[in-house]
């Protein structure tokens, strides 16, 4: 194994990146999931191979290799595979893409966060959502939930705020 060198200098770039500054068109396949999300539905593409059913989309399948042309709506409900509870947010503490979330306004001081992944009725696969108006010490795996959606959708991937653990009627329902 060879030893890595050691540069003496770092080389550094002067400046600011405004990272808001930039736009990106996402491709076709990722248009059209968002903008599933606008009308309130979440789609996944569907393969033939191995009748997987992939949220979001995508165009190859991951285990058998075909084209993923098909397109299903899976169920807003859903069930919890893994969570995280985050400590407490404290202002200067942490710093996501260099920046304070707290000081953004993202999120308060004191909060906590708690990111689950979420494989929705209907599909193979998880999609990584906060957990809204959530009591952590009521989470557990296997916890059924539902899509938060945001009162005004743009055909963003912020249409689907995250989910929110069933009522006891809604679970009988």
């Amino acid at each position: 194994m060879a030893e890595k060198k050691e540069r003496k200098e770092t080389m550094g770039v002067q400046g600011i990146w405004n990272v808001g500054a930039y736009r990106y068109k996402a491709p076709p396949l990722m248009e059209e999931y968002t903008q599933g999300l606008k009308e309130k539905k979440i789609i996944g593409s569907w393969c033939r191979g191995c009748a997987k059913v992939i949220v979001p989309p995508r165009n190859i399948c991951g285990r058998c290799h075909r084209r993923m042309d098909e397109r299903i709506v899976v169920s807003q409900r859903g069930t919890i595979t893994s969570y995280i509870i985050s400590t407490p947010m404290q202002k200067g503490k942490y710093k996501v893409l260099g920046m304070d979330p707290v000081d953004m306004g993202v999120v308060s001081e004191n909060e906590i966060i708690i990111p689950a992944f979420v494989r929705f009725d209907g599909s193979d696969s998880n999609v990584q959502l906060l957990m809204i108006d959530t009591d952590p010490d009521t989470l557990y795996v296997g916890m059924r939930v539902k899509a938060v959606w945001a009162e005004e959708r743009q055909g963003a991937l912020s249409d689907l705020v995250g989910v929110t653990p069933l009522s006891k009627d809604e679970i009988s329902t």
